[in-house]
């Protein structure tokens, strides 16, 4: 119930567009259907540390190399004056010879939104060369170092997120 009511505000926040108006493709696995054979290599390209823009504020993503057959990463989402709004712990892994993504949410005392044991989970629906469409969540390669992602949340409300590579410092 608390993620329902969290997901809610900040769909109330984002100024969402309909889903099908998305400027990349969300997907969904069809009902009953298995994920497709993946492995974590497929998305390799996602490793790095991403900073845009989405909600308002500054978001930020953060991805792990693989590593055992899983990618850890973290997303920080800040309000228009600079607060912090909420974070993500993503689990990007191996399953079953596909890939899943799981996340847990935090406010920004650390508190967490889902049970101590639960987390939002999206199997995959499609790995291509510079996209991962997870069932309801997509990251696309949209250039060289730009990264867009979407997620549906409340009904079909579209929330978009524009990155861009952070170099590292001397490069």
């Amino acid at each position: 119930m608390r993620f329902l009511i969290a997901v809610l505000c900040i769909a109330m926040i984002a100024a969402p567009v309909q889903a099908g108006e998305a400027s990349i493709e969300i997907k969904a696995l069809a009902d009953g259907a298995p994920p497709p054979p993946a492995s974590i290599d497929d998305v390799a390209w996602l490793g790095g540390h991403w900073k845009g823009s989405g909600l308002g504020g500054q978001s930020e993503e953060f991805f792990a190399p693989p590593l055992a057959g899983q990618m850890i990463g973290a997303f920080r989402q800040t309000k228009p004056d600079g607060s912090i709004m909420f974070y993500e712990f993503y689990q990007l892994l191996e399953v079953d010879g596909s890939l899943a993504l799981r996340i847990k949410h935090y406010n920004a005392d650390f508190t967490g939104w889902e049970e101590k044991d639960d987390y939002v989970a999206f199997p995959l629906v499609a790995a291509e060369e510079n996209a991962v469409y997870f069932d309801g969540l997509t990251f696309k390669m949209t250039g060289p170092d730009e990264l867009r992602s979407a997620v549906v949340v409340d009904e079909g409300k579209v929330l978009e997120f524009v990155y861009r590579r952070v170099k590292p410092a001397g490069n």
